[in-house]
C-alpha cells in the first residue's frame, strides 16, 4: 500500500519526498524545476529501494531491526540527500532503482 510523500529537502528549485509505493518499496522523488540554472527546464527522478532491501539499509543507519525505515531516511535525510541518494545508497551496498525523465 503506497504511503503519503513526505518533503524531506527543499534548497533553491529542488525537491526530494520519500514514500513507500504500492510494492512496499521505498522511494525517493526529486524534482529540479530548473535544471541546470534553466527555468522552465524541469528534471525528476524516483530512486526505489526493494523491501528486501530494508535490513542492509536498518544496517547503514545503525537502526534497530524493527525500525521503520521511512521514518530512518526522515531522520537522516540530510546526510542522504546532500551527498546524493544513489550515491548514499551505492556506498552502503544497498540495490536500488532508478529512472528519470
Amino acid at each position: 500500500m503506497a504511503s503519503e510523500e513526505h518533503l524531506i529537502w527543499r534548497a533553491g528549485t529542488a525537491r526530494v519526498w520519500v514514500s513507500y509505493d504500492d510494492t512496499g518499496a521505498l522511494v525517493f522523488a526529486g524534482e529540479d524545476s530548473a535544471y541546470l540554472g534553466e527555468p522552465g527546464h524541469s528534471y525528476e527522478y524516483w530512486v526505489t529501494v526493494a523491501p528486501e532491501e530494508f535490513p542492509a539499509l536498518r544496517h547503514a543507519l545503525a537502526a534497530e531491526p524493527a525500525a521503520d525505515v521511512l521514518d530512518l531516511v526522515r531522520s537522516r535525510a540530510e546526510e542522504i540527500v546532500t551527498r546524493g541518494e544513489r550515491s548514499w545508497l551505492d556506498d552502503h551496498g544497498i540495490a536500488r532503482g532508478f529512472s528519470c525523465r
